[in-house]
């Protein structure tokens, strides 16, 4: 009988602890930079947003002296630079999010992000871009 009642708590206990464990958010959008224009390439950099909370990362994904870049415009390309941030060595990120606030804090409507592989963030190349609504 005792042998049971402890088991009765261990089976207990480990389930209630699998039930609390805190789920991952996945990113809302995401998108890569290459190495060179070709295809097949690994990726050099990734970016990530989430809607809810203005979450935007990037990731330096490659070990090629480069870092990754990742410019925010309010709007399109053509819009006016809200920020960037850069991520350098190979699996180092940068986070940024609205809860930091001023600039952090996207507008509710469409965001332009353009991710790039360079050694600074003036001689940046081989970029990849798309626009989101944020409207979180």
């Amino acid at each position: 009988m005792k042998y049971r009642r402890t088991l009765g708590i261990a089976v207990a206990t480990v389930a209630l602890g699998m039930v609390s464990v805190p789920q991952a958010f996945a990113a809302d959008h995401s998108m890569e930079t290459k190495d060179t224009m070709f295809p097949g390439e690994d990726a050099a950099g990734r970016m990530e947003f989430t809607e809810h909370g203005d979450i935007v990362k990037v990731c330096d994904t490659d070990a090629d002296g480069d870092a990754a870049y990742l410019t925010v415009f309010d709007g399109s390309r053509d819009g006016p630079k809200l920020y960037w941030i850069r991520a350098g060595g190979e699996g180092n990120c940068t986070t940024v999010r609205a809860s930091m606030g001023g600039k952090y804090n996207l507008p509710e409507h469409n965001i332009h992000f353009l991710i790039c592989r360079g050694d600074d963030q003036l001689h940046a190349g081989y970029c990849n871009g798309a626009t989101w609504h944020n409207d979180n």
